[in-house]
């Protein structure tokens, strides 16, 4: 797909989930806070080598580290944006059951919505879902990634 069929398709996406009016994300609101070191743990994991995505199911380290519902999704987008995201799927909203990844989408294994994440939205494909996958901010800080809710 073209990009301008993708982000065509984003605009009637993001329109298409404001028509129920704005709504709350029905995935639960559990604490997030992830430090990840770029340069050290994921030398990897930067913008310059493309698309790329990182999943934590749990913490790495008790007391310090939250990954809210399902566990955290962080990747590069299609811009080289660093973004985030819970992996429950808030259509389904199954704690057991997070998002797998296929490319540049995240797939709920219960209802089997694709959530895009091209664009750093992750926003559902398929309409099976009216919400995006929850966002979490991301923050670089020198060779560091802070990612909270």
């Amino acid at each position: 797909m073209n990009k301008t069929k993708h982000i065509i398709l984003v605009i009637i996406s993001l329109v298409a989930l404001s028509c129920d009016g704005p709504g709350v994300n029905p995935v639960p609101s559990f604490p997030v806070y992830l430090e990840l070191d770029i340069q050290g743990q994921y030398p990897h994991f930067v913008p310059d080598n493309g698309y790329q995505a990182i999943l934590f199911h749990q913490a790495r380290y008790d007391r310090t580290e939250y990954v809210g519902y399902s566990g955290v999704l962080v990747w590069i987008d299609m811009q080289g944006k660093y973004q985030a995201c819970d992996l429950c799927c808030p259509h389904c909203v199954i704690q057991e059951k997070p998002v797998e990844l296929d490319g540049l989408f995240a797939i709920c294994p219960t209802c089997g919505e694709h959530y895009d994440l091209s664009y750093g939205i992750a926003f559902p494909t398929k309409n099976i879902s009216k919400f995006t996958l929850r966002k979490f901010s991301v923050a670089s800080q020198a060779y560091k990634l802070i990612i909270r809710n």
